[in-house]
């Protein structure tokens, strides 16, 4: 385990227990038949978080006392006001909003879920273990992307019972691994979910 700062794995981890936090939408939405229901929630939602980060960037007084609750498990790009004005988690929640309009329900809960569970493996064991740097990431954090993803693929639905779909999904988590790798323009919260599932389908029309 290589030396942390105590502070900063601190502050990653509540960043991230509310990002795992936010897997009770696309649970939720296993089990909820109304997709029509799904949509109208998480475009509400980000709306709201939209306009939150809005006035956050705007108005120096509602800033304040958004930065006073959670400013400590921002990024720092996310407080730079001339990097950004919205957030990850609005990015989340747009993408979550993406998965469910585009693609089928299976492979929007698992594009949802390999996200808020990959991503925050990823970080954490990049954190505590990342020795291999590969640019800004590391081998030991993609290895918790990998491992941590398979087990969301062994217990999500699936679009057919034919057991070639598990090697389907295995082999595009993989892609998506080494493609999370590559240092992104734009919002991983988005680009991750939409590219897995984008992979998805294109292997399930290949090889099912």
């Amino acid at each position: 385990m290589r030396t942390i700062n105590k502070t900063e794995f601190k502050n990653e981890l509540y960043r991230k227990g509310i990002h795992l936090f936010s897997s009770v939408i696309p649970i939720a939405y296993i089990f909820i038949e109304s997709r029509e229901f799904i949509i109208w929630f998480l475009s509400v939602l980000t709306i709201v978080m939209f306009t939150i980060d809005y006035f956050r960037y705007k108005n120096p007084g509602f800033k304040k006392l958004y930065m006073s609750f959670l400013g400590n498990i921002l990024r720092p790009h996310e407080v730079n006001k001339k990097k950004a004005m919205f957030t990850g988690g609005s990015y989340l929640v747009l993408s979550f909003l993406i998965c469910v309009v585009i693609f089928p329900k299976p492979v929007a809960v698992m594009s949802m879920l390999v996200l808020v569970v990959s991503d925050s493996f990823a970080a954490i064991s990049g954190k505590l273990f990342g020795r291999t740097k590969i640019g800004e990431k590391s081998l030991e954090g993609s290895a918790g992307f990998f491992i941590s993803g398979l087990a969301v693929l062994f217990v999500t639905p699936k679009l057919t019972d034919d057991n070639i779909e598990y090697i389907v999904a295995a082999a595009t988590l993989l892609i998506t691994t080494a493609f999370e790798l590559l240092p992104l323009k734009f919002d991983d919260n988005v680009i991750i979910p939409v590219f897995f599932g984008v992979t998805y389908l294109i292997l399930f029309k290949l090889f099912l």
